[in-house]
Formats: structure tokens, C-alpha cells, sequence
């Protein structure tokens, strides 16, 4: 067992949050596993499926190169886990503070 103590005030003190900061934290739960859910699928997706063959039957009159293909698919990929994120972020948030509700 240590017999150390740090010098008086030199341990930090926690922060106040401010809602610049609530909604950073929000935007990067959000952004970061939503960003990393499409890059997985996309991968998976794109190893069985061709982007131009995929073109060529969804958009017969429209070409489209193999690097854009890949690029639409992970910004759809994106939108698509971002909105499952988001959802679940508004699921889990608190309920605001009633007026009415005493304080502890």
C-alpha cells in the first residue's frame, strides 16, 4: 500500500459541461460507429457485388465507374447506419426536467 498524497490543488477538478460539448459528444456517438458500420459493409457488400454490374441494372442509361460506385455505396451505407444511430440516440437521451419535479 502507498503512503503518497498528490500536493493540495493539484488534483483536477471536473468541468461543467456545456451543451457545445453535449453536442459534440451526441454528433461524435452518432458519426464514428456509423462511419465504421458502413466501412464494414461496404466492404462485405462490394466483395460479392460489383458496382458497374449493379449500374448497369439500376441505372441501364447511366455510367458510372467502379470508384464512384464504391463511393455512392459507402455514403448510402452511411446514411443508412447514421439514421439507425441517430434513432437509438434519441431512444436513449433523458427525458427533459420537468419544471415541477423537485430536485434532489
Amino acid at each position: 500500500m502507498s503512503s503518497y498524497r498528490p500536493p493540495a490543488g493539484s488534483q483536477r477538478r471536473p468541468r461543467e459541461e456545456t451543451p457545445r460539448d453535449t453536442a459534440a459528444r451526441r454528433i461524435g456517438a452518432i458519426a464514428w460507429p456509423s462511419f465504421f458500420a458502413a466501412g464494414v459493409a461496404t466492404m462485405v457488400f462490394f466483395a460479392i457485388v460489383d458496382p458497374i454490374e449493379l449500374a448497369r441494372m439500376t441505372w441501364p442509361g447511366f455510367e458510372i465507374s467502379r470508384q464512384a460506385g464504391y463511393t455512392l455505396g459507402f455514403f448510402m451505407f452511411w446514411l443508412c447506419t447514421a439514421s439507425a444511430c441517430l434513432f437509438t440516440a434519441i431512444l436513449i437521451s433523458p427525458p427533459p426536467l420537468d419544471d415541477r419535479t423537485p430536485r434532489p
